[in-house]
């Protein structure tokens, strides 16, 4: 494993271990409160982290038997987000479900082959086009930070 990727995987195993005790003090009402109309709850913010490890997953999979592999299409994440009614589903599940789900990341990118690490992925939108697979794991992570950082309110 590279350093950068143990970097990724030490982050990311820190969250598991942290994020369900501190998300699980906030009242179910806290959970569910959107700040604005137009933004999510942290349960919903939750929720679209799990559709990130669902999403990803299926990249990282991908990217180790793919020649060229196409990885970076987009999804609706707010129709995702709406569908599935983050708010509603009792939030010990959501966190044991995005705890478990992760859980299973750090075992697939723990695992992910060395030299896989440097494959080009290919988008429909270059913009988004991460460089490679690792500078994807990165953005994975970078991405969960950020949403930690909202629910969290720090």
């Amino acid at each position: 494993m590279t350093e950068e990727l143990k970097k990724v995987v030490d982050r990311l195993q820190e969250h598991i271990d942290t994020v369900p005790s501190k998300f699980l003090k906030y009242p179910e009402g806290e959970l569910r409160r959107k700040p604005a109309p137009n933004k999510w709850s942290k349960k919903e913010l939750l929720g679209h982290l799990i559709d990130s490890a669902t999403n990803n997953h299926h990249r990282f999979i991908k990217a180790q038997f793919q020649k060229e592999p196409f990885i970076l299409e987009p999804y609706e994440q707010e129709e995702w987000n709406r569908i599935q009614k983050y708010n509603e589903v009792d939030a010990k599940f959501l966190v044991e479900f995005w705890r478990m789900y992760n859980l299973y990341i750090v075992q697939l990118i723990s695992n992910f082959p060395k030299e896989k690490l440097k494959i080009k992925c290919k988008s429909t939108d270059e913009r988004e086009a991460a460089e490679n697979i690792l500078l994807l794991i990165i953005d994975y992570m970078d991405h969960m930070d950020h949403h930690l950082k909202q629910i969290f309110n720090n």
